[in-house]
């Protein structure tokens, strides 16, 4: 490919320096031998560890961070993506298109509430399960006037407290930028009321393997060319760890060139630069005045 065809097509930008799944898979397969312990394996169970090695690197060692922008509404909470994992930062956007980076407060509640009679009896429905309140967090009641009306009756009156076991610095009291909190279960990132109507913008890290509309297709699911050893011994590892015409010393052997692999994946992908250092321990010499 020519330089000036991979310029003038931007989905080309960047592309050279990963490696399909579907690429993964047929290296795997030619580079087998007829006495390989994996010989055998059809192609398949290939594919199934290879999606497994995917997920198993794109969170510990590549670490690819996608960053979603929405505004936020009157119920403050956000729908986490479909391939999300973890979040690396979330902030608020000024107008001058600068970040402002907000603090997590686990104080949030974000408990699930059950429905309860006057005599404090849980409420089921005709299936026989429980009732549950799917309401707003606490922090929407600052704002209550703009809340929509079916929402008002069904808000989980909890709040910040501001006493409690501390034994760390608490971030949320040190950042001003506003609070929120992450519910796992329900999939909803929570925010305090102070950021209402501000644009927020998420930074995660992906799974690498969404498919969907935001995603990329089965055929292009990629990863970085630094990590393709790693994917290769952990493919090769999972699929011999059950067998037992396997020797013991031979899956022993496997596992520690996998993680080996894998250090070196990490290693390589997330390069630590001298002038990053520099600037992190800049003041880590001036003393503090009291």
């Amino acid at each position: 490919m020519a330089s000036a065809d991979y310029y003038a097509d931007s989905s080309q930008h960047g592309d050279y320096q990963y490696i399909t799944l579907n690429d993964i898979i047929n290296n795997f397969i030619a580079n087998r031998d007829s006495d390989d312990y994996t010989s055998t394996v059809p192609r398949y169970k290939v594919l199934y560890q290879a999606r497994r090695a995917f997920r198993e690197l794109y969170y510990d060692a590549v670490r690819e961070i996608r960053a979603v922008e929405i505004e936020l509404g009157p119920t403050l909470t956000m729908v986490v993506p479909p391939d999300f994992i973890n979040f690396v930062r979330i902030s608020w956007v000024d107008e001058e298109g600068q970040l402002h980076p907000m603090a997590m407060d686990t104080r949030q509640s974000i408990a699930q509430r059950y429905l309860q009679d006057n005599d404090y009896e849980l409420l089921f429905d005709n299936n026989g399960c429980v009732l549950q309140d799917n309401g707003l967090p606490y922090s929407a009641l600052n704002n209550a006037e703009d809340i929509p009306s079916d929402y008002r009756d069904s808000m989980n009156c909890y709040s910040f407290c501001d006493s409690g076991f501390t034994p760390n610095v608490n971030y949320s009291n040190v950042y001003s930028n506003g609070k929120f909190n992450y519910n796992r279960s329900r999939g909803l990132i929570e925010f305090g009321s102070n950021v209402k109507g501000k644009t927020i913008v998420l930074e995660y890290i992906s799974d690498g393997m969404f498919t969907g509309c935001e995603g990329l297709p089965e055929s292009d699911l990629r990863i970085h060319k630094f990590a393709e050893t790693a994917v290769l011994d952990y493919m090769y590892y999972e699929l011999i760890k059950q067998r037992r015409n396997v020797p013991a010393v031979e899956k022993q052997r496997a596992r520690k060139e996998f993680y080996n692999s894998k250090r070196k994946t990490k290693r390589r992908i997330n390069t630590i630069r001298y002038s990053e250092l520099m600037q992190a321990f800049k003041s880590s010499s001036v003393w503090i005045k009291k």
